[in-house]
């Protein structure tokens, strides 16, 4: 097949397949090694449907680029999106590991920090909370054992797993939520762009 009888975006849209492949074997893995290498796959793919949308959109650059600008003010300002561009980075010119194992764990919490927040009574008995009052909810998270993604060093600055995306919190850093979460967002970036250029 030529490449001139290729549908818009095939090269973009081959690489976001990738993504999601590597995401499927992410889920099958028992082995935190096979699931690194995955992962690595993954960060490598869904960078590459940004770029391989670039080049297909060269021949209508002077529309593409502003139009695509919404999308990379989003990149640079976004937890996650900024998160896996970076990943990817720091992937590619380092030896860090990029996620750990975390044992399961409970925390609580007010949000709001001091000053905003007060607690009047709180009554824990066994480990149990019996009694709570405040002026705001009280949070209780309980986390399975898990993998969470580590903290990555690019072009010396550092980037924090996400703990949001699109203004909506994330219960933790999960290698797989974060994953998924890229892909919807890249899957309709090329939706957008194949609507508005081809």
């Amino acid at each position: 097949m030529s490449t001139d009888s290729k549908e818009p975006l095939y090269y973009a849209k081959r690489e976001l397949r990738m993504a999601e492949k590597a995401i499927e074997r992410m889920t099958r893995t028992e082995s935190l090694e096979d699931f690194e290498d995955e992962w690595k796959i993954y960060l490598n793919s869904i960078e590459k449907v940004w770029i391989k949308a670039e080049r297909a959109c060269q021949h209508v650059r002077n529309r593409f680029e502003p139009w695509q600008g919404t999308f990379t003010s989003e990149r640079k300002k976004d937890a996650l999106l900024k998160y896996l561009k970076h990943a990817r980075n720091a992937d590619q010119h380092s030896v860090a590991e990029t996620m750990e194992k975390q044992a399961a764990s409970s925390s609580m919490y007010i949000e709001g920090g001091a000053g905003v927040t007060h607690i009047d009574r709180l009554v824990i008995n066994n480990g149990q909370i019996q009694e709570y009052k405040g002026n705001k909810p009280l949070i209780i998270e309980n986390l399975p054992e898990r993998l969470e993604l580590l903290k990555v060093k690019d072009r010396n600055k550092w980037y924090n797993p996400p703990k949001s995306h699109k203004n909506i919190k994330l219960a933790w850093s999960s290698p797989i939520d974060v994953a998924n979460l890229g892909l919807k967002y890249y899957r309709d970036f090329l939706k957008k762009a194949e609507e508005k250029f081809f």
